[in-house]
């Protein structure tokens, strides 16, 4: 499993409407340039997180974006899977019928496998979008007040 470069951005496009969306919609040149990706290319990405229910839209003169659900409903596994699909680092660790091995009926090494997929839904199902607004804006904050001193 190789997550993709779209999964990224639309983490990244969806933490920014977190952090500076919180009273007013944003346009896409605005998250683009807030996460320097090409506007036409976050179009896409919050087009897929649109139709997954992860972003809403207002159109014309003072539309943009706002998330489609709160932000501590928003995992990171639910926008990577928006995105890339399934989380799993090979197909026989989500169906064993995938699995084209000689020796699939006793196969040990499926195990490991199975396990690294759960590891992987584990962390990116625990971690919400307000998580890491929160952690964010700590770590902001900690970085104005280092530079103060």
């Amino acid at each position: 499993m190789k997550l993709s470069t779209k999964s990224r951005y639309a983490l990244e496009g969806m933490l920014y409407i977190a952090v500076y969306g919180k009273d007013k919609l944003l346009s896409i040149k605005e998250i683009a340039a807030g996460t320097t990706v090409s506007p036409a290319y976050m179009e896409q990405i919050f087009f897929t997180l649109k139709k997954a229910g992860l972003v809403s839209t207002v159109r014309g003169a003072k539309g943009g974006f706002a998330l489609g659900c709160p932000e501590n409903e928003i995992t990171v596994g639910t926008i990577l899977r928006a995105i890339d699909g399934n989380l799993v680092p090979v197909p026989c660790a989500a169906s064993l019928s995938a699995c084209k091995s000689k020796v699939r009926s006793n196969c040990v090494s499926r195990n490991v496998w199975i396990r690294i997929s759960q590891a992987i839904s584990d962390t990116a199902d625990k971690q919400t979008l307000e998580m890491l607004k929160n952690q964010f804006i700590q770590e902001g904050e900690g970085a104005e007040n280092e530079n103060i001193h």
